[in-house]
């Protein structure tokens, strides 16, 4: 071929080098990339519990509304009761035993339920409610939960049944409505990588239960070790508007009339407390009040979480302990995740010497996302990663109680680290050149 002709064929090549480069800037910038706007403390117009009403309703009246407009900053409240409890074996009956007696709605938004077991008993009892006339609604995520493969006969007959449920997709196509014959595919796939990894449980506006745990056996047979925490009291009026802001920013109706799902608590309860949450866009609540948490530390304070590479959330938690504050640290001794564990390990060194004590949980994948600081309290679903931290949906709670926290040291912390190991840092050349690749690579843990 002549170098004439080779000349009017080669100008595609940099088109085409151009066109990919765009596309990997703009896969970065929408899977990996980082919004944080301040979100914490609560601002002075922050929805309380009696507002609560009000703000889902006027969010509602916004019209055409995305799942992550549902941002809303919520108000420091009051609990009347926070029991945590570990171990699906302990917390899976309570919960069935909650729903078991709902009268009016039971409220579900779960990023992990499987078909298994356990999975299958709750949707079998779900179908029992909407036969007695309960009201139900879900929103689940299409990543977590399998909707539309595994899970799909689980989940389509459950919607036979009358449960109203909504997806969260992470990938696309982007689809809105109730699953699975009312969806609609959406011109945007606004929340692309976005998982909605939130579990949160609202039973009949009065009973509210957070934390780690899936609908899934392998929380229920030990497999992962993780807390949920049943929750009374005027704050669960905020989780009730956190629910149905979701539920309709994926687009499904509400009854014009929403004064029956807010009911007065009988008791609403003294014990101070927030609902927070990051919602993908920006709204970074849970993670700017963990922050604030760790930094606050002045006596003791006690971390266990799934995955801790955050290397600003590392630095916090070594700043405590060179102020003097005693630091402990619970994670597992095998993970599920090899290469969130190796980017931790790769900070054993330092934590060690800033007189941190590291302590590995065998036999089980360490799932639970609590941490202690003083008389503070705070527990849901927040890894201390950059996922959770920035891009996914996340919900926890916070609370300023000296008697919760010491039930979660006695029911927690406590019988974990009697049943720990020390941690070391990485033995050999290899795993320490890779426990630093790791590290380096902590934005996409």
């Amino acid at each position: 071929m002549s170098p004439a002709g080779r000349t009017g064929r080669y100008p595609l090549v940099p088109l085409v080098a151009s066109a990919l480069a765009a596309l990997f800037v703009l896969a970065y910038r929408r899977l990996l990339g980082v919004t944080q706007r301040p979100s914490w403390p609560p601002p002075p117009d922050a929805v309380t519990s009696a507002g609560a009403q009000a703000a889902t309703e006027a969010f509602v009246a916004r019209g055409a509304a995305r799942p992550r407009d549902a941002a809303l900053p919520f108000a420091w409240s009051t609990a009347a009761t926070i029991e945590p409890l570990a171990e699906g074996v302990n917390f899976f009956p309570r919960i069935f035993a909650d729903v078991e007696r709902a009268r009016s709605t039971v409220h579900i938004l779960m990023f992990g339920w499987r078909e298994g077991k356990i999975g299958m008993k709750m949707a079998a009892l779900l179908e029992r409610k909407l036969s007695e006339g309960v009201e139900v609604r879900l929103i689940v995520d299409g990543f977590g939960s399998r909707p539309y493969k595994q899970a799909r006969e689980m989940f389509t007959s459950l919607a036979a049944s009358g449960a109203q449920i909504v997806v969260n997709d992470v990938f696309p196509p982007n689809r809105y409505g109730l699953y699975p014959d009312g969806q609609r595919v959406g011109r945007r796939q606004d929340e692309l990588g976005r998982a909605d990894h939130r579990k949160l449980y609202v039973i009949d506006g009065a009973v509210a239960w957070t934390g780690g745990a899936g609908i899934e056996d392998h929380f229920e047979n030990g497999g992962f070790h993780d807390v949920m925490v049943r929750v009374t009291g005027d704050v669960v009026r905020q989780a009730q508007a956190a629910f149905l802001t979701s539920f309709h920013g994926h687009g499904a109706p509400l009854p014009s009339q929403l004064s029956s799902f807010f009911p007065e608590p009988p008791d609403p309860g003294s014990t101070p407390i927030a609902l927070a949450q990051v919602i993908p866009g920006g709204h970074v609540a849970a993670s700017q009040a963990i922050q604030e948490q760790i930094d606050g530390a002045r006596d003791r304070l006690d971390v266990i979480n799934a995955y801790l590479t955050d290397t600003g959330m590392i630095e916090r938690i070594l700043a405590a302990s060179q102020r003097g504050v005693r630091v402990r640290v619970v994670v597992s001794k095998t993970s599920n995740n090899a290469q969130a564990t190796a980017a931790l390990k790769h900070h054993y060194a330092d934590m060690l010497r800033a007189g941190i004590e590291v302590w590995e949980l065998p036999d089980t994948v360490v799932h639970a996302k609590v941490i202690v600081a003083d008389d503070i309290v705070s527990f849901g679903t927040v890894n201390l990663d950059a996922w959770a931290l920035c891009r996914n949906s996340e919900i926890m709670m916070i609370a300023r109680s000296a008697e919760a926290a010491a039930l979660f040291e006695e029911r927690l912390f406590e019988p974990d680290i009697a049943r720990s190991q020390p941690g070391a840092p990485p033995s050999d050349s290899r795993e320490r050149r890779q426990s630093l690749l790791w590290s380096k690579l902590e934005r996409v843990l």
